[in-house]
This record gives C-alpha cells, sequence and structure tokens, in this order.
C-alpha cells in the first residue's frame, strides 16, 4: 500500500471519529432524542415550509419510502405536520408547529456550543486553513468522482 493510500485510511478513521463527536443525539434537556436523519429533516422542513415527501427524500438522498417512515416518525412524535396540499389534495405538504420551531433553534445554539468546543484546540488561521482545504477537498472531488465511476 502507498504512503498516500495509509494516510488517506488514517484520514478516513479521524474522519469518522469527527463525525462522531460532533453528531450525537439531537435533544433537548427532557426530551426524546433525534436520530441525526430526523434532525437533518427538520433543519429542511424548516428552512422549505411546505415541503413534499419527494422533495424531502431528493434532498435527504434518500428513497420516497424511507422519506415517508421519516416522516411518520416525526408525526408521530409530534413534531412536523402533514398536511394535504390546497392546490393538491393528492399531495403532502410539511412543516412545523411553532413549539418545534422553537426548540430547532434552541437545539441549534446547543450543535453550534458542541462544534465549537471540538475545534477550540484550533487558533483562528488554523481554522481558517482547515475552512479552505475542506472546500477545496469537496469542490475539486464532485469533478474527480465522476472520472473514477
Amino acid at each position: 500500500m502507498t504512503d498516500r493510500k495509509q494516510q488517506v485510511g488514517q484520514l478516513m478513521e479521524k474522519l469518522h471519529s469527527l463525525k462522531r463527536l460532533m453528531n450525537p443525539d439531537t435533544q433537548c434537556p427532557g426530551e426524546e432524542p433525534l436520530a441525526h436523519s430526523q434532525w437533518l429533516a427538520l433543519i429542511l422542513i424548516s428552512r422549505q415550509e411546505g415541503i413534499g415527501i419527494k422533495e424531502l427524500a431528493a434532498q435527504l438522498g434518500i428513497s420516497s419510502s424511507a422519506a415517508t417512515q421519516l416522516v411518520d416518525g416525526l408525526v408521530a412524535k409530534g413534531v412536523i405536520l402533514r398536511q394535504t396540499s390546497p392546490d393538491d389534495r393528492r399531495a403532502l405538504r410539511l412543516s412545523l408547529p411553532e413549539e418545534s420551531r422553537q426548540k430547532i433553534e434552541a437545539m441549534k445554539v446547543q450543535r453550534l456550543e458542541r462544534f465549537c468546543a471540538v475545534f477550540s484546540s484550533l487558533d483562528d488561521d488554523e481554522f481558517r486553513t482547515l475552512i479552505g482545504l475542506l472546500d477545496k477537498v469537496v469542490t475539486n472531488s464532485q469533478t474527480k468522482l465522476k472520472e473514477v465511476v
């Protein structure tokens, strides 16, 4: 194995560890935890009031049936509303009750504090460098991965 491939393997391990640190169960104190996929769905619904299940599935990168199961769980918890579209009775639209909006804002603050703690060992210059390097990797990998596949 080449040195570069070994380093990529080490990076993968570090990224996995970082992901575990940054993606704990998301919850407000006294509330049932949300899975990461549920949290992502809530964020998308909060940003796009009235989003449909198909659109939600596409943005999450999952099937419509998986999105329906995800939505069913969130509806059962009472954190989202599923309503018939006024334009098309066959279509369902997703929205958040006000209480959920407030909880999401509280969870965003909680997560931001956690993320800041994760990166607190980096000074401002190191943190800007990290952001720049990650941006470069993400931007260039979109082209490179098309060549590999």
